[in-house]
């Protein structure tokens, strides 16, 4: 049987792609290595890249063994293109089905949704322990966004999947408080002790928030622009954007402001659609950026905002939240109160927590932070505090190492 590993990560995207679904896992493996486990990856072959160079389909990185799988890779926007990519992957997994085997457990991750039955049904055959990380809880969002119907087909098979899935961990990971209330509350068959919170993070190692920015674009609109605000990150069904926008809408006569929209997504279209047909001469839109010109955009922007459309609490946790604290500027959050990052927000006045289409409050917010610059600076040390004190690296990658040698013991 050869080595026996003490965990199998097995999820989507991993390094070297640069969504966050592909960093926390791999920052997760190499913490875990230098922990003292043993730890394989199984994956799908990368599309959205930093390195030039091919992966290769089977490496050694950092003490991580890898092995990464060719899928089908459809563009995102269509419903169908998703699906077949989601199965094309579950496929390549079926195939290589030997090396879920000789593990003591397996960490496996929500995306794609239909990923953790191959682990359930692992371990009734194997006996091979998992951990489930709920990054996304479906088919919810997707019933909630309208994506599927009330009871239709497809509802029903993911609702008795997910109830199998969850029953069957022996561990689930939630990334947040709101989402482990809403886990208990639609979920059949466990008590509390069975799921643990942890929040993603943001390796902040080498960075230096008070260094001069260095990319010439992004000086230039610091020197033009008397306040930017900025949003970066994925513009799906789960995300507010119209909001933003309709903001930008009522401050295009303000030529101090600006906002940036940095990122990929189903309403990057919409976007654009919008910026063209209003004319928001005050709006820019960039690519997702990565290195070195992310953290200039952030370094460089006096707000940040984050969405969740309303009725998605406990369902999905904006993980860009975490970059934005690291750097340390106000942040706007528009989602219900009651997420953890929400009454992080209000607990430690770490920024404004507006429903979604509060175009006015937006407003109000920016004016008085506009009015109020020196505000910007003593808010921007208290996000930095919380971040240090409850969301590095270090901190949240020993949680899962806690986890894990807690099954595998």
């Amino acid at each position: 049987m050869g080595k026996k590993y003490d965990v199998l990560i097995l999820c989507q995207f991993f390094h070297p792609e640069v969504v966050s679904s592909a960093i926390l896992p791999f920052e997760t493996a190499e913490d875990l290595v230098k922990k003292g486990l043993n730890v394989k990856v199984l994956c799908g072959m990368p599309k959205n890249k930093r390195r030039e160079e091919k992966p290769l389909s089977k490496e050694t990185i950092n003490g991580i063994e890898i092995k990464r799988l060719k899928y089908a890779q459809l563009p995102k926007a269509s419903k169908i293109g998703r699906l077949i990519n989601y199965f094309s992957f579950l496929f390549a997994i079926i195939l290589n089905w030997p090396r879920l085997i000789n593990n003591k457990c397996t960490l496996v991750y929500s995306n794609p949704p239909v990923l953790p039955v191959i682990t359930s049904i692992n371990k009734g055959l194997f006996k091979v322990k998992y951990i489930f990380v709920s990054y996304d809880i479906y088919p919810d969002i997707a019933l909630m966004t309208k994506q599927i119907k009330q009871n239709s087909f497809l509802h029903k098979l993911m609702n008795s999947i997910n109830n199998r899935v969850d029953r069957n961990a022996d561990r689930i990971i939630a990334l947040s408080h709101d989402m482990k209330t809403y886990i208990l509350k639609n979920r059949r068959g466990f008590d509390d002790s069975k799921i643990t919170v942890i929040p993603n993070w943001y390796d902040n190692n080498g960075l230096d928030v008070l260094s001069e920015i260095e990319d010439d674009e992004i000086v230039a609109l610091r020197k033009k622009y008397s306040l930017i605000i900025l949003y970066s990150g994925n513009m799906g069904i789960a995300q507010d954007i119209q909001t933003i926008i309709d903001v930008a809408k009522s401050s295009k006569n303000n030529k101090e402001i600006l906002f940036i929209f940095t990122g990929s997504g189903q309403k990057v279209e919409h976007l654009k659609s919008e910026i063209h047909n209003y004319q928001l001469n005050n709006v820019k839109f960039y690519k997702f950026l990565t290195g070195a010109k992310y953290i200039d955009m952030l370094k460089a922007s006096d707000m940040h905002v984050i969405t969740l459309i309303n009725g998605l609490e406990g369902m999905a946790v904006p993980s860009k939240t975490y970059s934005y604290m690291a750097v340390g500027r106000p942040i706007i959050a528009l989602m219900n109160d009651n997420t953890d990052i929400a009454k992080d927000i209000k607990l430690h006045n770490l920024g404004c927590v507006i429903k979604s289409g509060n175009v006015e409050k937006f407003l109000d917010y920016i004016r008085y932070l506009q009015n109020n610059k020196t505000e910007i600076e003593k808010i921007g040390k208290r996000v930095r505090n919380v971040f240090s004190e409850n969301y590095t690296r270090e901190m949240c990658t020993a949680k899962y190492y806690e986890v894990i040698a807690k099954t595998i013991a």
